[in-house]
């Protein structure tokens, strides 16, 4: 492969709203990906009642689908070949698991492996979604492409699939990480805002056709119709509309996206039982 760069999302690791899977299968798409591989026994690392098998008929005969990891790739005409990998977190032998991913993407020869995901945080749905950028660890301002100062570690629960990223920097392959950020307080099945807001950023970065602007648009399109529901419900609701209003302000008072805060304010029990609510009624309208 010509200098292959391999995209992957982790799921459900890091993927509100799927956001990072949705973004993926919509670049295999559009770069019109083939099927490189799978596991050939998904059931040795997954369980299966906690990742559900799916039924859908082809041509009439009925078609089990199973939970599985997969990689694709596609040779664009310019730029490195691209590799997509959707990969699911393990339940059972997960050093077997992390050691197969590696020595996969060694062998392929892969020099960059491009993170996509998302997490929630205090950002309010009325303001664009800031998207966290970062190269080899380093956290990078997406308008400028200087380093940004890191303010303090993490310190809590992650994945046993990080090991898949500190072995790549192990290897010398360089390592990228885009992260979307989703309003905490109204947490979609599928949030196309944020789908929409991923692309664009991979877009710019890898100089994408304009072709592609038009995926985004309707991606917009589809996450304003989303945000707006979100924005009519508040409307009878004063506590929540103030916390919304407080987070725009907050917002609005950082000098960059880069800088809004990954803290989640706390939240009293009558905006928690709205919110819940709220959820209810959004998910069962999609």
């Amino acid at each position: 492969m010509r200098d292959p760069h391999v995209v992957t999302v982790l799921v459900p690791w890091l993927d509100a709203g799927k956001v990072g899977a949705l973004a993926l299968n919509q670049l295999r798409d559009y770069f019109g990906a083939r099927e490189l591989g799978k596991l050939a026994v998904p059931g040795r690392f997954f369980d299966f009642t906690r990742y559900r098998p799916t039924v859908h008929y082809v041509d009439g005969e009925r078609v089990l689908t199973m939970p599985n990891t997969t990689i694709s790739y596609a040779r664009p005409d310019e730029g490195p070949d691209l590799l997509f990998l959707h990969m699911l977190e393990p339940h059972a032998f997960a050093e077997t698991y992390i050691q197969s991913v590696l020595r996969l993407l060694t062998s392929l020869g892969i020099k960059r492996h491009v993170r996509l995901g998302a997490s929630y945080g205090s950002v309010p749905h009325t303001r664009t979604l800031p998207v966290s950028y970062s190269l080899n660890g380093q956290r990078i301002d997406l308008r400028t492409g200087e380093p940004i100062p890191q303010q303090g570690f993490y310190e809590g629960p992650t994945s046993i699939m990080n090991s898949v990223t500190n072995g790549m920097e192990e290897s010398g392959i360089e390592t990228m990480s885009l992260m979307v950020r989703l309003p905490y307080y109204a947490q979609l099945e599928e949030d196309y805002t944020g789908k929409a807001r991923l692309l664009e950023t991979f877009a710019d970065i890898y100089s994408v056709p304009s072709l592609f602007a038009d995926i985004i648009a309707k991606d917009k399109s589809r996450g304003e119709r989303q945000y707006r529901r979100i924005s009519a419900e508040l409307v009878n609701n004063p506590a929540a509309k103030s916390l919304v209003e407080q987070l725009e302000s907050d917002y609005d008072a950082q000098p960059s996206q880069s800088s809004i805060p990954d803290t989640l304010p706390p939240l009293s029990p009558d905006i928690e039982k709205f919110l819940r609510e709220m959820d209810d009624q959004l998910g069962n309208s999609q």
